[in-house]
């Protein structure tokens, strides 16, 4: 499978969130939450994103602490912490700044992007710190997680009200899974086929790309296009919901 990006749906509803969060009219609305289920390249798509504007791309982690937080954070930042969690929240406050000017000297958008944000969306304290950085900077804060994240924050009327947009990825469209297949894949595909991993898939991206290698293993042992006939019988990918393969069926 080729090692490139394509955009979606998804990618062009998380720029123009971006695009509205840097315009927002209140400043300390800085918050951004990007949720929807499991298997819609959320992660991806968000880490492409921390690439190309050099941000900062945090993972939740379930016991987190505000201290082991910022902690991370500046690890992030290729800033060594100090002893005392006072020490560090200000030498963040400073790598902060710094990154953030920098990106406005580039024409780039820095952010601070949190996957897994479920692990602490139901924990007051790191929220509460974030939510100190955010009022002092007023740069992007992108959490990113499933769709528990919008129920569980709005139990902090002080974080919730900070949140100036909210983005829903969904499954990916028809125009998606052909976007995904003809770009990646990397033999060629018959519309039928295409349209059988459509319905199978259910437009989730990490069971497309499973089938996109399916194709290409079955594609480079066979010559010319890989069609839906020609793979009947074969295993496409693997069923999310008990674990059994999917096999092409020929009509």
């Amino acid at each position: 499978m080729k090692n490139k990006f394509v955009n979606t749906s998804n990618m062009a509803r998380f720029m123009n969130a971006v695009t509205d969060l840097q315009n927002r009219g209140a400043g300390e609305a800085c918050f951004m939450v990007v949720d929807g289920h499991p298997g819609l390249s959320k992660t991806t798509i968000c880490h492409w994103w921390a690439i190309q504007n050099n941000a900062v791309f945090l993972r939740a982690k379930a016991e987190w602490t505000p201290r082991w937080m910022v902690r991370e954070l500046l690890e992030s930042l290729n800033v060594k912490p100090r002893h005392s969690f006072q020490d560090c929240f200000r030498q963040a406050v400073d790598a902060l700044m710094a990154r953030s000017n920098q990106a406005h000297i580039q024409g780039k958008t820095f952010a601070v992007i949190i996957d897994e944000i479920d692990h602490i969306s139901r924990s007051e304290k790191c929220l509460e710190t974030l939510r100190d950085f955010s009022d002092l900077l007023e740069i992007p804060f992108i959490f990113v997680g499933m769709q528990k994240v919008r129920h569980n924050i709005s139990r902090f009327p002080q974080i919730s009200s900070r949140i100036g947009q909210y983005v829903e990825f969904f499954p990916a469209s028809r125009d998606d899974v052909y976007s995904l297949v003809k770009e990646l894949c990397e033999v060629e595909v018959s519309d039928d086929l295409i349209e059988f991993l459509l319905e199978v898939s259910r437009g989730r991206i990490r069971e497309v790309k499973e089938a996109i290698m399916a194709i290409e293993r079955f594609g480079k042992r066979n010559d010319g296009v890989v069609t839906r006939k020609a793979m009947a019988g074969e295993t496409l990918l693997n069923s999310r919901d008990n674990g059994q393969p999917i096999k092409v069926r020929a009509d």
